[in-house]
C-alpha cells in the first residue's frame, strides 16, 4: 500500500477561509463600533442640547440637571433590559472569556443587543461607564452569528469570537494592534500564529472600516504633539510608578467589588438601583464634572496641561467611586476607560509630586500622565504587552518604549502579587471556570477521560493462583493484570515488573494468589478531565490507569488509560491544527486529511479471542460503514503498522485502526466488548 498523499489544497483552503470571515468580522465590528458611538452622540445631543463630550455640558447646566439626567439615564436603560431581555445578565470581556475556555458555541445576541441600546442611555447621561465594552460585545456577538452560520466547529467558533472581540477594541481606540494584542494576552492567552494571524487580520479591516467611516484622523484622545522622557533618572523613576500603579489597579478593582456587593445586598429592582447610582454620580458630578462619562475629554485635558492639579486630584479619588457605583449597580458599560482616566491622573500626580521633591529632573506631566494610563490598566487587566501597545498607538511616539515597558511590567507584577486575578478574570473563578490557562491547559481540561478510554485489558479474581497469572502474562504482551472481587470491583493491579522473578520458574512454597502480589491502584473515572488526571503521570513508571464506573455502588473495571493516548491526544489538538481533531499523515508527508461530516478514526483494541484467526475471519471487514486502516503491533522496540489484508493474521496483532461514522464505529466497539 503506497504511502497517502493528499494534496494540501484544503489547509490553504482552510486558511484562506479563516482569513476571510476574520475580515469580514473586522470590518462589520468597526462599522458597528461607529454606528454605536454615533448613536451615543445623538442621543447625548438629545439629552443635553449640546454636542461635544458631556464633561463640557456638564460643566454648563444647572447643578439640578446634573443630579437628575444620570437618575434618568439608569432608569431607562433598566425600563429597555426588562422590556426586551428582563433574563440579560452582565455579560462583558469576562462572559467572551468562558465563551472561549468552555467552547460554548452560543452567544445569544438579543439580551447584547439590549445591553448596548442601554448602555447609550446610561453614556448619554453622564454615567461613568466606557463606550468600548458595548462595542465589543456586539462585534463579538456578531462573530458568533457568523461562526454558527458557517457551522464551524468550537475551535474555529471560539477563535472567530476573539476575531470580534479585537475588532471591537481596534474600533473603539483607533488602535488595531493594541485589539490583537489583547486578545492574545487576555482572551485566548496564545499567541501561536495560526490564533493570531486571523485575530491581526480581524483587528486590521476592523480598524480601516472605522478610518474610512470617520477619517483617519479620529484619535480616541487629543495628544500632545512633544511625549518624551529622557536621562536615566526619569526613566527609572516611571518604574516607581509602575509600581505604584499596580497599588493603586488592585484598589480600583476593589472598589468595583464593593460597589458591586452594595447593590446586591440591596433588595430592589433594577430600576431603583441604576437611579439611585445615577443620583449618587451626579450628586460627586456637580463638585467634579469630570467623573461624567467615559473619561475621554478629561483626560485629554490633563495629558494637554489644561487641568488643575487640584482638579486632578479630586478626579483621581472621586472617578472610581463614580464607576463602581455606575458598574456595581448593573449599569451596562465598560471599565477600561475610565481606569485610562485614573492612570492619566496618577501619572500626572506622580510627575507633579517629584518635580516638588527634585526640582532639577525634567518630569514632563504629560509624559508621565501616558505612562501612568498604561500602567493602571496593566495592573487591571495582568495584560503588560497590550497595555504597552495601546499606548504607543495612542501616541505614536515610540520613544516611550523603554518608561512603558518597566511601568507596564512592574504595575502587571505587583497587581498579581496582590491579587491573583484580573478585573476580567476575578468572576470567573469565582463561578470555577478555567481561567489563567493557554490553549495545552484548555485542552486538558476539556478532554475527559471518556474520550480516550481503551477496553482492551486483563483482569483476574483476587484468588485466581499465581501460576494462572504468570501463564496471562506469558500469553499477552500487557505489563498490567487488574485484579478484581466478585462483582467485577477493582481491587488492585498485578505489575509485571513484580512479578518478574517467577516469569521463569514456578513459584515455590505456600500457594499464592493474585492478591499476594498486587499493589494499589490509583483509578479515574470517565468524566474526569486529562488536567485532573495528568498529575497522576508524574510517576515515570506509569504507564496506564484503570478506568472505574460506580455500579450498584461498587468501583467496577471499565477500562484503562494509557499514557500513549494521553500524549497522542495533547499532539492532536495543540501541537497539529486544534481546528481538526482526525488526521491521517503518512510517515514522509504531513499533509492533512479532513474527513467528511460524522466521521472519525479510531483505535480498538484487539480481544484476545480474536487473536487465532485472521482479520476476515474476525468479521471487522463486513462491518457495516466501518473500513479497516491498518493492524497494530507493538513491543518493546516500538509500534509497527501493517496492511490490513483480510487474510492477515492477527497472531501479533494489538489492535486495529478503523474509519466511519462515528455510530457505526461506537456499534463496533459495543461488539466488541460484548464478546458477540
Amino acid at each position: 500500500m503506497a504511502p497517502l498523499k493528499i494534496p494540501g489544497e484544503r489547509r490553504v483552503l482552510a486558511t484562506t477561509a479563516s482569513f476571510f470571515f476574520a475580515a469580514l468580522v473586522g470590518t462589520l465590528g468597526g462599522v458597528l463600533a461607529v454606528g454605536f458611538q454615533t448613536l451615543v452622540d445623538l442621543a447625548q445631543r438629545a439629552v443635553t442640547g449640546r454636542s461635544g463630550s458631556f464633561v463640557d455640558a456638564a460643566r454648563e447646566l444647572p447643578w439640578w440637571a446634573c443630579v437628575i439626567l444620570p437618575a434618568l439615564g439608569g432608569v431607562v436603560a433598566a425600563l429597555i433590559i426588562r422590556s426586551f431581555s428582563p433574563r440579560a445578565k452582565p455579560f462583558g470581556i469576562s462572559g467572551i472569556m468562558e465563551a472561549v475556555s468552555v467552547r460554548r458555541r452560543r452567544i445569544k445576541g438579543r439580551p447584547i443587543v439590549t445591553r448596548a441600546v442601554a448602555s447609550v442611555a446610561v453614556i448619554a447621561s453622564g454615567g461613568s461607564v466606557g463606550r468600548e465594552g458595548p462595542i465589543v460585545q456586539l462585534a463579538a456577538a456578531f462573530a458568533s452569528k457568523v461562526a454558527r452560520v458557517a457551522k464551524f466547529d468550537p475551535a474555529r467558533h471560539s477563535l472567530l469570537l476573539g476575531c470580534g472581540v479585537a475588532a471591537g477594541m481596534a474600533a473603539a481606540y483607533n488602535a488595531p494592534l493594541a485589539g490583537a494584542f489583547f486578545v492574545g494576552e487576555v482572551i485566548l492567552a496564545s499567541f501561536a500564529i495560526e490564533i493570531f494571524a486571523p485575530i491581526v487580520v480581524s483587528s486590521v479591516f476592523a480598524a480601516l472600516s472605522m478610518r474610512a467611516i470617520r477619517g483617519s484622523d479620529a484619535a480616541a484622545y487629543t495628544m500632545p504633539s512633544d511625549l518624551s522622557i529622557g536621562g536615566f533618572g526619569p526613566v527609572l523613576l516611571t518604574l516607581a510608578l509602575g509600581l505604584v500603579a499596580g497599588v493603586v489597579a488592585v484598589g480600583f478593582q476593589r472598589s468595583l467589588r464593593a460597589g458591586s456587593r452594595v447593590f446586591a445586598r440591596l433588595a430592589a429592582p433594577l430600576e431603583l438601583k441604576l437611579a439611585l447610582a445615577g443620583l449618587v454620580v451626579g450628586l460627586i458630578g456637580t463638585q467634579v464634572p469630570e467623573v461624567f462619562g467615559n473619561g475621554y475629554a478629561p483626560t485629554s485635558e490633563i495629558l494637554n496641561g489644561r487641568l488643575a492639579l487640584g482638579t486632578i486630584v479630586l478626579v483621581f479619588l472621586a472617578k472610581p467611586v463614580a464607576t463602581a457605583l455606575s458598574v456595581g449597580s448593573g449599569a451596562p458599560g465598560g471599565v477600561f476607560t475610565p481606569a485610562l482616566l485614573c492612570g492619566a491622573s496618577l501619572g500626572a500626580l506622580f510627575a507633579a509630586s517629584v518635580a516638588r521633591l527634585f526640582p532639577s529632573l525634567d518630569t514632563p506631566a504629560a509624559a508621565f500622565a501616558v505612562v501612568g494610563m498604561a500602567s493602571l490598566v496593566a495592573g487591571l487587566t495582568h495584560a503588560p504587552i497590550m497595555s504597552m501597545v495601546l499606548i504607543l498607538e495612542l501616541t505614536h511616539d515610540f520613544g516611550l518604549i523603554l518608561p512603558l515597558v518597566l511601568a507596564t511590567v512592574a504595575s502587571a507584577l505587583v497587581a498579581r502579587w496582590l491579587a491573583r486575578d484580573s478585573i476580567f478574570t476575578e468572576s470567573l473563578r469565582a463561578r470555577g471556570v478555567p481561567i489563567d490557562v493557554g490553549i495545552e491547559e484548555l485542552t486538558l481540561r476539556r478532554i475527559r477521560v471518556r474520550d480516550l478510554v481503551r477496553s482492551g485489558l486483563l483482569s483476574v479474581p483476587r484468588w485466581t493462583p499465581l501460576a494462572d497469572v504468570l501463564r496471562r502474562f506469558r500469553e499477552t504482551r500487557l505489563d498490567v493484570i487488574y485484579v478484581v472481587g466478585e462483582e467485577g470491583e477493582l481491587q488492585g493491579l498485578v505489575d509485571l515488573h513484580d512479578v518478574k522473578e517467577f516469569l521463569n520458574r514456578e513459584p515455590t512454597g505456600p500457594t499464592r494468589v493474585a492478591s499476594d502480589v498486587m499493589q494499589a491502584a490509583s483509578a479515574v473515572t470517565p468524566e474526569m478531565s486529562l488536567a485532573e488526571v495528568m498529575p497522576r503521570f508524574d510517576d515515570p513508571e506509569l504507564e496506564e490507569l484503570p478506568v472505574i464506573e460506580t455500579q450498584r455502588g461498587r468501583p467496577v473495571l471499565a477500562g484503562r488509560l494509557t499514557r500513549r493516548d494521553v500524549i497522542a491526544a495533547i499532539h492532536l489538538e495543540v501541537v497539529q491544527n486544534q481546528a481538526r481533531r482526525t488526521r491521517l499523515m503518512s510517515p514522509d508527508d504531513g499533509d492533512v486529511v479532513e474527513l467528511p461530516a460524522g466521521y472519525e478514526i479510531a483505535e480498538l483494541d484487539l480481544p484476545q479471542r480474536w487473536r487465532a484467526g485472521t482479520l476476515e475471519a474476525t468479521g471487522v471487514t463486513r462491518e457495516k460503514g466501518v473500513t479497516v486502516l491498518s493492524l497494530v503491533e507493538r513491543d518493546g522496540a516500538g509500534v509497527k503498522r501493517r496492511v490490513a489484508e483480510p487474510n492477515a493474521s492477527l497472531v501479533e496483532v494489538d489492535s486495529l485502526v478503523v474509519v466511519g461514522k462515528r455510530e457505526d464505529i461506537q456499534a463496533l466497539r459495543e461488539r466488541v466488548r460484548s464478546g458477540n
